[in-house]
C-alpha cells in the first residue's frame, strides 16, 4: 500500500487493514524503517527556465573560484507585525481540548525590507514606506546602496544580482546598474526567473530573520524594524561563508538536474 500510495496517512492505512493506527505507526517506523517527510514546495518552472537556470549555474562555476567572495545578491521581503502561527506545527498541551485561540488582525500591519547579501556582510536593511516601484527602488539604489558599495574595499570586483520583479527590470534601473557594475551586473537576461533557490536572501536570510525577529515580540512597526536590524547585525561572517558555499553547491545541483529543481538536504 505504501509503495503504491506514498502519501497514505497512518489513519487511512489502519482503516484499510483493520488494525489500530498505533500498530500501523510501529510497522511504518520499526519494521519498514520509514519516516514522514513534508512535501517540498517550488516555483513552477516554465520550459525556458530550465536552460536559463543551467546556463547561469555553468556561467558562475566557470568564473574564477574567488568570484564567490565578490557576489552580491539582493531581494525584498514583507515582515508582518503579528507573530505568524503555524497551524501544522504549533500545539498546546492540555488534559482536555482548550478553547483558546490566537487573535489575528484581518489586515495586519507590515513592512517591506530590502537587503543585499555578500560573503562578508549584509547591506541593509532598507525599509520601503510604500510599495516598491521603479522610482523609489532606483532612489534606494542611488542614495542607500551605492554609497555603501563605494565604502567597500575593492568594490569594483563585485557582481550584483537582483531578480525579475517589475521595478527591477525597468529600463531606468537596468541602465543605471549596468553603468555602475558593467558586465558584472547580472541583468534580467542573465538571472533565471523563478529561482529563489539560487538566491541566498531567499534560501537563507528571510527564513532566518522571520524565525528570530519576534523575540521579543514587537508592539509597533518601529519595534519590528529594530528587531530586524539587530538580527542582521548578529549574523556572523562564518554563517555568511557557509551560506555562499551552499550557493556553490546549489549551482552544482542545478547542473546535475539539467536546470530542474533539486532536493536540498
Amino acid at each position: 500500500m505504501v509503495s503504491e500510495f506514498p502519501s497514505l496517512s497512518i489513519r487511512k492505512a489502519a482503516s484499510a487493514v483493520g488494525v489500530s493506527p498505533t500498530l500501523v505507526y510501529q510497522i511504518f517506523t520499526y519494521d519498514l524503517h520509514l519516516s514522514a517527510y513534508k512535501f517540498h514546495q517550488w516555483h513552477k518552472l516554465e520550459d525556458l527556465d530550465y536552460p536559463k537556470r543551467e546556463n547561469f549555474a555553468l556561467w558562475f562555476l566557470n568564473l574564477p573560484a574567488a568570484t564567490l567572495y565578490n557576489m552580491i545578491f539582493s531581494d525584498e521581503a514583507y515582515f508582518y507585525l503579528t507573530l505568524p502561527v503555524n497551524k501544522q506545527n504549533n500545539r498546546q498541551w492540555s488534559e482536555s481540548q482548550p478553547y483558546v485561540g490566537v487573535e489575528q488582525p484581518l489586515y495586519d500591519k507590515k513592512i517591506l525590507a530590502w537587503c543585499a547579501i555578500s560573503v562578508d556582510r549584509v547591506f541593509g536593511p532598507y525599509f520601503f514606506e510604500t510599495s516598491v516601484n521603479q522610482e523609489n527602488y532606483l532612489d534606494m539604489l542611488k542614495k542607500f546602496f551605492w554609497p555603501m558599495i563605494l565604502r567597500t574595499p575593492n568594490y569594483k570586483k563585485y557582481y550584483f544580482q537582483q531578480d525579475g520583479a517589475t521595478p527591477h527590470t525597468a529600463i531606468a534601473v537596468q541602465t543605471w546598474l549596468s553603468g555602475k557594475f558593467g558586465k558584472q551586473f547580472i541583468n534580467k537576461d542573465s538571472w533565471p526567473p523563478r529561482s529563489p533557490d539560487l538566491n541566498p536572501c531567499d534560501f537563507y536570510l528571510w527564513g532566518y530573520l522571520k524565525a528570530r525577529v519576534y523575540n521579543p515580540l514587537p508592539k509597533t512597526l518601529e519595534d519590528l524594524k529594530a528587531n530586524i536590524t539587530r538580527e542582521i547585525e548578529n549574523i556572523s561572517k562564518k554563517t555568511l561563508e557557509s551560506t555562499f558555499l551552499n550557493f556553490f553547491e546549489r549551482c552544482l545541483s542545478v547542473i546535475e538536474k539539467n536546470g530542474g529543481h533539486f532536493e536540498n538536504k
